[in-house]
């Protein structure tokens, strides 16, 4: 399933279909779903219908639910990269665009 080519809400529901999909395949009745996770049977029916949006909150109990919250770590990978020679780099707070970037190319004779 190509996301990239879909509107937001083809992904919400083809997010709800996969989630009944694989509830059905792990066997768990609603009732299961709904004590686990604590939602109600209507935001559940709304999520796998795809007739209503629900918070990310509600999205991880219900992942947890079917036993499927380590899947959540790929949806934002952060890439690392091991250099034996280099200390581990510290992201910063917060992302800044430099200010007066002098540009470094140099006509000819310019020094």
């Amino acid at each position: 399933m190509d996301f990239e080519l879909m509107t937001d809400r083809d992904i919400v529901i083809a997010l709800g279909r996969q989630y009944d999909q694989l509830r059905r395949h792990k066997q768990l009745q609603d009732k299961e779903i709904l004590a686990t996770s604590g939602t109600s049977s209507s935001v559940l029916a709304k999520f796998r219908g795809g007739k209503g949006n629900i918070t990310l909150e509600t999205f991880v109990k219900l992942m947890r639910a079917v036993g499927e919250l380590d899947k959540l770590e790929s949806l934002l990978p952060i890439p690392e990269q091991y250099s034996p020679t280099q200390q581990k780099k510290v992201l910063p707070e917060r992302v800044r665009k430099p200010k007066n970037v002098k540009p470094t190319f140099k006509w000819g004779n310019d020094q």
